[in-house]
């Protein structure tokens, strides 16, 4: 089954949140856009093989699930149910891909006038919601060893764009480390945090360029109070390339997705970890 042009998928600035303007920046230049297609890709040809005769295509599913994250609470259970009984989905599927196609398509939908900001605002609520309940139980997973690696994920103070950020440390979880999140933390306890913690490395979630300069010089605090300091690397769809990030920013390493962060930095997940969480998957 061909992809779908429409569900390349994009970071329209509301996509986390629904506060700001749908108009912010695009990620099609970023390298976490691959990612997704990847995964849309996959999900799509899992879902034509299991019910050929249906209209199951994953544009058909992607309005399903847009049009109930607007309508209620229950319509979005109803939709998750269909996904995982009729196209035999898993919830990994639908925090990995569906859920940030859908804040995509809600973007688009607020640009184009056929979503109003209130809907769009609801609607990436519920998906937020949706993405930490589905992720409750990859979270215990994630720190029931204690030989797993442990990291921060920081998104930056004013930084409206969050949903992104919890996916990836859903899916890091799911790997088997351990993950403390910083979500729009002053730069000062951000800093206190990571000199006291012991991270194996220290991630930033980046939606829109906005925030680099902000990013920049929390970056330079963190090497200026915390030695030694483990490695920084910096994802998300900030909409640069990675050069660019690196040179402003000053991080280490820029990855697209969590087994390329881990490599990166140079991190390993036990092997017991790494099993228990794909079992669980």
């Amino acid at each position: 089954m061909p992809m779908p042009p429409n569900l390349a998928p994009r970071q329209p600035a509301t996509d986390t949140e629904g506060r700001t303007d749908p108009r912010g920046n695009r990620a099609d230049a970023s390298p976490a856009a691959s990612v997704h297609e990847r995964v849309l890709a996959s999900v799509a040809a899992r879902i034509c093989t299991a019910t050929p005769a249906r209209d199951d295509s994953p544009a058909s599913c992607l309005t399903m699930l847009c049009d109930a994250v607007v309508t209620s609470d229950a319509a979005l259970d109803t939709a998750f149910a269909t996904l995982r009984r009729v196209h035999g989905l898993g919830d990994e599927d639908i925090v990995d891909c569906y859920i940030p196609a859908a804040a995509c398509q809600l973007g688009d939908d607020w640009t184009e006038n056929r979503r109003s900001f209130a809907e769009v605002t609801i609607g990436t609520a519920r998906l937020i919601a949706a993405v930490r309940r589905l992720s409750e139980r990859w979270a215990a997973d994630g720190v029931a060893d204690w030989r797993a690696p442990s990291m921060a994920m920081v998104v930056p103070e004013a930084e409206q764009h969050r949903l992104g950020a919890m996916i990836a440390a859903s899916r890091f979880r799911r790997l088997g480390v351990s993950v403390q999140m910083l979500l729009g933390r002053p730069d000062a306890e951000v800093v206190a945090c990571i000199h006291d913690g012991d991270f194996d490395f220290v991630s930033f979630s980046l939606a829109t360029h906005e925030r680099v300069e902000q990013t920049r010089r929390l970056i330079h605090m963190l090497r200026q109070n915390v030695t030694p300091l483990p490695p920084i690397v910096v994802g998300g769809a900030v909409g640069i390339s990675s050069d660019e990030i690196k040179a402003q920013l000053g991080v280490d390493h820029v990855a697209s997705d969590p087994e390329e962060a881990l490599a990166m930095c140079g991190v390993s997940v036990p092997k017991r970890a790494a099993g228990r969480a794909r079992a669980k998957t």
